[in-house]
């Protein structure tokens, strides 16, 4: 299992304790650095990019990005996305988890409190958020990327969804 900017490693910890060989990869060394020195069982971590993964062609079973989407322009998110495809084996999952504009947005507090975090995270970051979720958010980015889901789950009473898409195998 690759975790694509991973940043403290909390998600890869605990996919290693379920038994699962992961690597968390970010790009801030300052993150890969506080990751490694947490530990962690069936884990390594990398120092890298997400647009240009320091990986070979199909060398994991499935990869992961989780709320990393929305902090990227469309050109990024797209080579990301990408990007994590190319490292996945054929027949292999890539599990994505982002925000998404829930029903009845204006009175659903939890997406208030999202969207006044991204907001405090600066300009540029809230511009890529807005932009994300005026996109249509990780529906409209699969749509986009031509991505059709074996799963999508709605979590944080709707304020998230995860994508779950296995690669075809190839002929």
């Amino acid at each position: 299992m690759l975790d694509i900017a991973c940043a403290t490693g909390a998600q890869c910890r605990a996919l290693g304790r379920a038994g699962l060989r992961t690597t968390g990869l970010d790009l801030s060394e300052a993150m890969i650095q506080a990751a490694s020195g947490k530990g962690g069982r069936n884990v390594h971590y990398a120092q890298g990019s997400a647009y240009d993964l320091p990986f070979k062609d199909g060398s994991f079973d499935a990869a992961v990005l989780s709320l990393a989407l929305h902090e990227h322009s469309e050109d990024e998110r797209q080579v990301m996305v990408r990007e994590a495809l190319r490292v996945i084996r054929p027949s292999g999952h890539l599990i994505l988890a982002d925000y998404t504009k829930p029903r009845w947005a204006p009175v659903h507090l939890p997406w208030q409190l999202i969207r006044l975090v991204e907001w405090i995270a600066g300009p540029e970051h809230y511009a890529g958020f807005r932009d994300y979720v005026h996109r249509g958010s990780l529906r409209g980015l699969l749509h986009r990327l031509k991505l059709e889901p074996v799963s999508l789950q709605a979590s944080h009473f709707g304020a998230i969804e995860i994508a779950t898409c296995q690669l075809r195998k190839q002929a």
